[in-house]
């Protein structure tokens, strides 16, 4: 599984590949880990106001926007997202 995060204004969207068959269990550990924050050691998530998710063909897409006033992290997200997936992905 690979990842990479692209900026976009001050939220990114973060493309995660190769999770045919997974797609519904990472979707679901990424929105948990969103509502328990304070677990996840960057705190990142607790700054972000919205998410909007896409998966199809083995790929998953996320946008993150996020609170006002506030530009969202790239080394946050990077180590939130290795936090909740796990060794398994690697950042592109």
């Amino acid at each position: 599984m690979k990842y990479w995060i692209v900026e976009q204004g001050n939220g990114f969207s973060v493309r995660i590949d190769d999770v045919r068959g997974q797609e519904r269990v990472l979707l679901d550990k990424l929105r948990r880990c969103r509502q328990s924050a304070w677990a996840c050691p960057s705190g990142e998530c607790r700054n972000i106001a919205s998410i909007d998710e896409r998966a199809d063909d083995g790929n998953i897409v996320i946008t993150l926007a996020p609170r006002p006033d506030i530009r969202l992290d790239r080394a946050g997200i990077t180590e939130c997202l290795q936090y909740m997936l796990g060794q398994a992905v690697e950042a592109q």
